[in-house]
């Protein structure tokens, strides 16, 4: 391994494990949790050593939300599950991040860094929700039902529905656009 790789290495291995806790804080606590002096002292070092990898709290804030997007991502229902088995098991992850979902809207109102991240967010969650919807709607419906399915989430996140009233109203969402299992079962039996 060459200086300039080992360098490079320690380098990585230091920004995840300042990443490691900045989203257990963030996770266990939320963005008042996420404090760079708490994370140094966590670490046993000085602040600056954090702000050497993330120049603001915003950088750190944000670096966290995209593992904890990848994380989820990754880790996401098989394709064989089928969409509605997806969509769900996705909106009750966001369930689980609400306060740090709330921290991103709020803070993406002064933070432009923090705003660029959210819209990239959105833009990547209806991309995922198109591609399910093209494999199971008519191409022309695709659009309107990914509007009327993120305006049902983020309405049910926001208010802070319980899992039994999120299954309840999703199960009838999906039903009502012809996504739910039995719909499938009946349109793969008579293709």
């Amino acid at each position: 391994m060459t200086p300039a790789t080992r360098k490079a290495s320690a380098k990585e291995a230091k920004q995840d494990e300042i990443l490691d806790v900045a989203v257990s804080r963030l996770t266990q606590d939320g963005y008042a949790g996420l404090s760079v002096i708490g994370i140094a002292r966590d670490l046993g070092v000085a602040a600056n050593t954090i702000y050497w990898y993330y120049p603001s709290k915003d950088h750190l804030f944000v670096a966290a939300m995209q593992r904890i997007s990848m994380r989820i991502v990754q880790a996401k229902p098989p394709h064989a599950a089928g969409f509605a088995a997806q969509a769900t098991w996705f909106v009750d992850r966001l369930a689980e991040l609400r306060p740090v979902r709330m921290a991103v809207h709020e803070r993406a109102r002064t933070s432009e860094l923090v705003a660029e991240y959210e819209r990239g967010f959105q833009a990547q969650l209806r991309a995922m929700l198109e591609g399910g919807l093209r494999e199971n709607l008519p191409a022309n419906e695709v659009d309107d039902a990914a509007d009327l399915f993120l305006a049902t989430v983020e309405g049910l996140l926001v208010t802070d529905r319980s899992k039994a009233d999120r299954r309840r109203v999703l199960d009838r969402l999906l039903r009502g656009l012809g996504l739910d299992a039995a719909a499938r079962q009946r349109r793969e039996t008579s293709a």
